[in-house]
C-alpha cells in the first residue's frame, strides 16, 4: 500500500522533526525550547533536501537509460 504524497511528506517532516529534537535535547544538551525551535526550522530543510536527492537520482537514472539507448542505436547504425 502506498501513501499519498502529502501524507508521505508529512510523515517525513514529523520523522525529521522528532528525530532532530530528541537528538538536540538528549545528545547535545540543549533546552527543550531551543531544541523545538531548531527542529521546527531544520525539519523542512531536511525534507526538501531528501526530495531533491530523490529527484536528482531519478533524473540521473533516466539520463543513463537514454544514453545507453542512443549508444546502442549508434552501434547499430555504424555496423559494429
Amino acid at each position: 500500500m502506498s501513501l499519498p504524497l502529502p501524507l508521505r511528506l508529512l510523515s517525513l517532516f514529523l520523522l525529521a522533526f522528532v528525530g532532530g529534537v530528541l537528538y538536540l535535547h538528549f545528545g547535545k544538551d540543549e533546552e527543550w525550547s531551543s531544541s523545538l525551535l531548531i527542529g521546527l526550522v531544520a525539519a523542512p530543510v531536511v525534507v526538501a533536501l531528501w526530495k531533491f536527492r530523490d529527484w536528482s537520482t531519478d533524473r540521473a537514472a533516466e539520463a543513463g537509460r537514454n544514453w545507453r539507448k542512443t549508444r546502442e542505436e549508434r552501434k547499430r547504425a555504424s555496423g559494429a
